[in-house]
């Protein structure tokens, strides 16, 4: 029986990591996305999650990725709870509440989902990090994204321009460093 069934967003394949799954987000996830996004420390280096963040926004997030056709949405399952979200909509995206950063589970969650898109995909995946956001740039660099320019955004949470530094990550460069790794 799939628990995840009801209330099902989108429909994504589960993944499975050592110490994560990550699932189709629900309906019921919208209390823990509420608490994790109302920490500045999560929402201050996401360019798209107003500040502060309540229930009704994590519930308007849920209601956009059910009609969102063209991204995959995962939560970030540890232990039946949810403690973040990894997306490619197209790029690649991803926040982890703070209680669980330095423990190396985001690392965890975008490599399966790396591995999830080149399955099926041969386009670049695109993904990016603030200035500042020095355990961003290290996950997106372990997983072998290279710099490919900068922006300047104003993101919805403040009204202060930040550098955004884009990131890309070739099939050909992941296949090489899947093969070396194996």
């Amino acid at each position: 029986m799939d628990l995840y069934a009801e209330n099902r967003a989108v429909t994504v394949p589960p993944l499975q990591t050592a110490r994560l799954t990550l699932r189709p987000l629900v309906v019921d996830d919208c209390t823990a996305i509420a608490e994790a996004l109302g920490n500045w420390e999560v929402t201050r280096w996401l360019s798209q999650a107003p500040f502060p963040y309540a229930r009704d926004d994590a519930k308007a997030f849920i209601d956009m990725v059910r009609n969102d056709a063209d991204a995959a949405h995962w939560a970030i399952d540890l232990g039946f709870r949810l403690i973040g979200v990894i997306s490619v909509k197209p790029d690649l995206g991803y926040w982890l509440d703070q209680a669980q950063h330095g423990q190396g589970l985001m690392r965890e969650a975008a490599h399966a989902v790396v591995d999830w898109y080149f399955t099926d995909h041969t386009a670049p995946l695109i993904s990016g990090h603030f200035a500042g956001n020095a355990a961003s740039r290290a996950i997106l660099t372990g997983l072998g994204f290279t710099d490919t320019h900068t922006e300047t955004i104003t993101p919805v949470s403040s009204d202060a321009a930040v550098t955004l530094y884009r990131m890309a990550l070739t099939h050909k460069r992941w296949h090489i460093l899947r093969s070396a790794a194996q």
